[in-house]
């Protein structure tokens, strides 16, 4: 007696399909029928004539003109003796690439091919001290991948969370210089308390255990004895203050929800960090000595505009969004307005009122540096449209959410901060990355309000009798610079919006 061999689903072959070699595949795409043929006839000769004339172009073109301007092209007029800080500040943005890179990125990636070509490229076109710093930056990257592979998946992810929020902070710190004054004013002192008791506080709540931290404390004690007058109570205060958090933070480590709010605590406390680099006048004769705004230009000033632009537009676009849809009247119709007027008028528009407009505002004896007033045109122009962005993730969030959190005994902060935030921004990564590429393109504009940015750097590059003729030599680096840092934030959005599982159905 016979049996039937019955096969389920997953057994089942999928149907045939047609194979062809490569001639096969040719011929069946591209040679047939006849109007596949004439197209490609067609595009091909196109691409002959483009390549072509490209080809002859590159070989033919005077490259050398970006060796020999590629440190005004960088850094403007940079001073020379403090070059130092800005190879620092690459030294560093290696390492945490490198250590970031092993810690989130497990699986082979072709893009790390990029990014490993990227210094060795930089290194054969340079010379001197500059090719060792670029060398230097892939070991670091290197070593900071290897280090941060051999380390547990959550200590590499929270300490890679902490290199990204002080690195930004540390450039700042290199490029513009500090000094320790001799009689530091209220500000300072005010951000010096904050600066203790939030580390204090962010190390209690990771590492309770660690018995370090209290002999850094009586360290401050002491050191507060042999300071001078001007800060003898500001390091007793904060070493005060800074053993208290250490220890309200020891005892409340284990409840729930209290390592996320340390991370919250210690990404807010970032914009303090800068406000700190610009709240005194440091002294000037020092190694870390104050760097002009003045001397600020090229790539590295469209750099800062665009960090200070991301990191407090984004903030600020939030709270226009939430504005927008309170259900105070007064609240409401501000960031209406706000959002509105700023979203009708053209970007260039507000750089020259940022310029021109606000300091007339202040007092006479006050004065704002030409940097932070463009700065301030970039945020409040970039919040607008951040708002609306976080308006429509907001609108995607069903009611069901709030009704369960409400129904769960939550308060409406914590509603928002807890459960519907963080879902608002997950669905709108994409949209906000590319604000923050575009936001990245538009700092080009500030040459248009005196700043010598990379393209106006390019421009006087030019105007140079040596250099005249070279203009699609300059302006190709200066696109590929753009593209390579643009291609960086696109691919780092599609990490994150892959980890999060975006776009996948359940």
């Amino acid at each position: 007696m016979s049996t039937v061999r019955t096969t389920t689903s997953s057994e089942t072959l999928p149907p045939p399909t047609e194979r062809f070699s490569l001639l096969g595949w040719v011929y069946k795409n591209l040679l047939t029928p006849w109007y596949n043929l004439v197209l490609t006839l067609i595009s091909g000769w196109i691409l002959y004539v483009i390549v072509r004339g490209t080809l002859t172009w590159a070989l033919g073109a005077r490259w050398e003109v970006i060796p020999a301007n590629l440190r005004i092209l960088m850094v403007g007029s940079y001073p020379g003796e403090f070059l130092w800080r800005i190879g620092a500040a690459i030294l560093l943005l290696g390492w945490t690439v490198g250590f970031s890179w092993g810690v989130w990125v497990r699986q082979r990636e072709r893009v790390v091919w990029v990014l490993v070509a990227l210094p060795v490229g930089l290194a054969l076109v340079t010379a001197g001290p500059v090719r060792w710093m670029w060398a230097g930056t892939l070991a670091l990257a290197l070593a900071g991948w290897a280090v941060s592979r051999r380390l547990p998946e959550r200590m590499g992810t929270v300490l890679g969370l902490l290199l990204w929020a002080l690195y930004f902070p540390a450039f700042v710190l290199l490029v513009r210089g500090w000094g320790v004054p001799e009689t530091p004013n209220w500000k300072y002192l005010a951000a010096w308390q904050v600066t203790v008791v939030t580390f204090s506080f962010v190390v209690g709540v990771w590492w309770s255990r660690v018995p370090w931290v209290a002999a850094v404390h009586a360290g401050m004690l002491v050191a507060s004895f042999l300071a001078p007058p001007g800060w003898r109570g500001a390091l007793l205060l904060s070493a005060v203050l800074g053993f208290l958090a250490w220890q309200v933070a020891r005892r409340y480590a284990h409840l729930e929800g209290i390592k996320r709010f340390s991370l919250q605590v210690g990404m807010a406390y970032i914009p303090l960090l800068v406000f700190i680099f610009f709240a005194y006048e440091p002294l000037s004769q020092t190694w870390m000595a104050k760097v002009e705004s003045a001397h600020w230009g090229g790539m590295l000033l469209n750099l800062l505009i665009t960090v200070f632009g991301i990191m407090f537009s984004f903030p600020l676009g939030v709270l226009f969004a939430l504005g927008r849809r309170s259900s105070l009247p007064v609240i409401r119709l501000f960031s209406i307005l706000y959002i509105e007027f700023i979203r009708g008028v053209p970007f260039v528009t507000i750089l020259f009122m940022a310029q021109v407009m606000f300091p007339i505002l202040l007092p006479p004896e006050m004065s704002v540096d030409r940097v932070v007033r463009a700065i301030l045109g970039v945020v409040l122009f970039a919040a607008a449209y951040m708002a609306e962005n976080v308006r429509g993730g907001l609108q995607a969030i069903p009611k069901g959410q709030y009704e369960a959190a409400y129904a769960l005994g939550l308060t409406t902060s914590q509603t928002l901060l807890l459960i519907i935030l963080p879902q608002a921004l997950r669905n709108v990564i994409p949209v906000l990355v590319g604000q923050f590429i575009g936001l990245l393109k538009d700092t080009t504009l500030v040459t248009i309000v005196g700043l010598l940015d990379i393209l106006g750097v390019a421009q006087s590059v030019l105007s140079n009798p040596e250099w005249i003729g070279t203009q699609r030599e300059v302006y190709l680096f200066v696109a590929l610079l753009f593209w390579v840092i643009s291609y960086g934030m696109s691919y780092a959005s599609r990490r994150l919006e892959k980890a999060l599982g975006i776009g996948e159905t359940r």
